[in-house]
């Protein structure tokens, strides 16, 4: 984006309290501030955790039996936990759960390790979700982005910095499933819940 606003072709324009990127053609109307430009956003720029919490609602709206797809680089392992409101999540993942939405990712090892940290709540809250997942070495996904694919939907979100890129575009929606259905390839797959209930055995006896 930064090459074509080089050539004129595209403008990064503040939009509330985030940035969008237009096409150059439309200029004219970004600086009328026309919001029917708005609408048509294909990259949609948001900062802080309650906006980014605001765009992981959208999720919510998928219907019974469709799926969200995610790639959670090893990069998001320092920051994850710290940066997610636990409440926010536990309301997600019951949310999930309740709408039998599923979800098929894959998670480097490190991010995978994560749950040996979580608290007996965190764990229950995670439990029980429609998913199938498939573990990779962190070496081969070592970048610190969770990313989200579903519908017409990309959401990368970077929990450090506290940024989420938004972006509607189904040639990279096909290119970001086609990627993950070669790590999927290369991953481990685990029975999640399984797993899951075992931590929780080992700290209740604990």
């Amino acid at each position: 984006m930064r090459k074509l606003e080089k050539r004129k072709l595209a403008i990064r324009v503040k939009f509330n309290n985030h940035f969008v990127w237009k096409y150059r053609k439309n200029l004219d109307v970004v600086e009328r501030g026309d919001e029917e430009l708005f609408r048509s956003t294909f990259i949609n720029v948001t900062t802080g955790m309650q906006e980014i919490v605001k765009e992981f609602m959208k999720i919510l709206h998928l219907s019974s039996g469709e799926r969200v797809y995610s790639i959670q680089g090893a990069g998001i392992s320092h920051t994850v936990l710290e940066k997610i409101d636990t409440k926010f999540l536990s309301f997600f993942h019951h949310a999930i759960k309740k709408q039998k939405i599923i979800i098929e990712g894959v998670i480097s090892q490190s991010v995978f390790k994560i749950f040996n940290k979580m608290t007996l709540s965190q764990i229950s809250s995670h439990l029980d979700r429609l998913t199938i997942v498939y573990i990779l070495p962190d070496e081969l996904i070592d970048f610190p982005l969770d990313i989200f694919i579903f519908r017409d939907h990309v959401l990368l979100v970077d929990y450090e910095t506290e940024r989420l890129v938004h972006i509607e575009d189904r040639s990279l929606i096909m290119t970001y499933k086609a990627l993950l259905n070669i790590a999927e390839m290369f991953g481990k797959k685990i029975d999640l819940n399984l797993y899951l209930n075992k931590i929780l055995k080992t700290k209740k006896d604990l």
